[in-house]
């Protein structure tokens, strides 16, 4: 019996395709998790729910959208040990089972669950999560590694975090295969959550984040980021939908690193930033959208930092495909504190924004497809990055462009590329446009070879 299930579990995962809601959770809706179509569940078609249809400026966002699984899920269907399961009952105290409460205590207060594990545990734990809370949230504390598995839970915290991990250590989060999982935050977090510990978002943690799993997670964040972690975020898998940000949508303060999964994200913020290091792209599916002034889509490192800018690097590579439209004013696709290499992917960015100044202190900030505070190299990959927005750039490099390989195209209002250093294009091939002034902007006695590029000069 157990093998059945097991196998009707794999069979399940293979099932999960993605789709990226216009509304998580909200105690109401699930936004389509019966095996609906795309069209009825809020999934994108060619001019819906955010996707592209022909002639928009925006990219096509990907259909993301669990199947219905029957199977409701044990420890033994799951094959793990350690277990703790934690179920909502919306609106009834959540029901517990906990089996290790010689290392694991388990408190209640309404529909808020809080979780301790002993300090002194060398034990994984797993957590398996499920049920539906509109006035609840789950905390866990700890100083050893766990293991969380969203198994169809939908949560909404009015007063702060939906998940929040007061824990330092590495955190897998499983997506459930065959699961639809939904939290939200509140708007304006309460004062007790911020008076001994940080809350910065929906889906806080200390640690490092892990997404494994061939499930949903659609994220709502109403008050600040939308998922976020103290240390690295890796994504191997998984369908993620940041339907809302009102700030980031997956933000970390060191790398973020994305081999897999599709990622749907909607922010007026940076849609996804490393605030001191990398971001680096080898596979899966990124769609980003971000609204804000200078709000950038993919955003590594910081400019401001004396010591590490070089660490700030964006790296894409394989088999990655990513979609970004920036629509404010100074905003960029891809904006590295360090250098910017792209080996390989496909990587399509709308840039609708364009100059924005500011008057105290004065600054003048262009929009621009990819912007670099150091080198741009382009060895692999197919590049295209359309800015039509006033004054908008292709590529900007504080210090050198460098194309070895792949195939690029850009139509921008402002310069296509603009290096401060060398610009040297030794292989690949493309087209670069700008409707305003030169395509090619090269610093005066720095080298200035266009190699194979078909360039195309505007003027006034």
């Amino acid at each position: 019996m157990r093998l059945k299930l097991l196998l009707m579990l794999v069979f399940f995962a293979f099932l999960v395709s993605c789709s990226d809601p216009s509304e998580p959770y909200d105690g109401v809706s699930s936004g389509g998790g019966n095996g609906s179509s795309n069209g009825s569940s809020g999934g994108s078609s060619a001019g819906s729910s955010g996707g592209s249809s022909a002639g928009s400026n925006d990219v096509a966002v990907i259909d993301c959208q669990a199947t219905s699984d029957a199977l409701d899920r044990t420890r033994a269907d799951l094959g793990l040990g350690n277990v703790i399961l934690v179920k909502y009952n919306n609106g009834s105290a959540p029901t517990i089972d906990n089996p290790n409460a010689n290392e694991v205590t388990v408190s209640v207060t309404g529909e808020n669950v809080v979780v301790t594990v002993s300090s002194s545990t060398l034990t994984t734990y797993n957590f398996v999560v499920s049920g539906a809370t509109t006035n609840g949230s789950l905390k866990i504390y700890g100083e050893f590694r766990i293991g969380i598995y969203l198994n169809g839970v939908k949560i909404t915290n009015p007063r702060g975090p939906a998940i929040n991990i007061q824990n330092g250590k590495r955190i897998g989060v499983n997506l459930v295969g065959g699961t639809e999982n939904f939290i939200a935050d509140a708007s304006g977090y309460s004062t007790s959550e911020n008076e001994q510990e940080q809350a910065k978002g929906t889906f806080f943690s200390e640690g490092q984040l892990v997404f494994s799993g061939s499930g949903y997670l659609g994220v709502r964040g109403k008050n600040a980021h939308a998922i976020i972690s103290d240390d690295h975020i890796n994504i191997e898998s998984g369908c993620i939908a940041v339907t809302e940000a009102e700030r980031d949508g997956i933000h970390a303060n060191d790398d973020i690193t994305i081999s897999g999964g599709i990622i749907n994200i909607t922010s007026k913020g940076d849609a996804i930033q490393s605030e001191r290091l990398a971001v680096i792209v080898s596979g899966g599916q990124i769609t980003a959208k971000t609204s804000g002034i200078k709000s950038h889509g993919i955003v590594s490192g910081d400019s401001t930092a004396k010591n590490t800018p070089r660490n700030g690097r964006t790296s894409i590579k394989d088999n990655a495909k990513i979609d970004i439209t920036v629509n404010g004013n100074g905003s960029k696709g891809i904006n590295s504190a360090g250098y910017t290499e792209i080996l390989g992917g496909t990587i399509n960015i709308q840039v609708n924004g364009g100059r924005h100044i500011e008057t105290s202190p004065r600054d003048t900030s262009n929009a621009a497809g990819i912007k670099s505070d150091d080198d741009v190299w382009i060895e692999g990959g197919n590049l295209t990055i359309k800015s039509p927005g006033n004054f908008a750039r292709g590529i900007k490099a504080d210090l050198n462009f460098i194309m070895t390989g792949g195939t690029i195209n850009i139509d921008a209002d402002d310069d296509g590329i603009k290096a401060d250093g060398n610009l040297d294009v030794r292989g690949g091939s493309g087209t670069v446009k700008s409707k305003r002034t030169t395509a090619l902007d090269c610093a005066t006695g720095k080298t200035c070879n266009k190699g194979s590029l078909v360039t195309t000069d505007g003027g006034f």
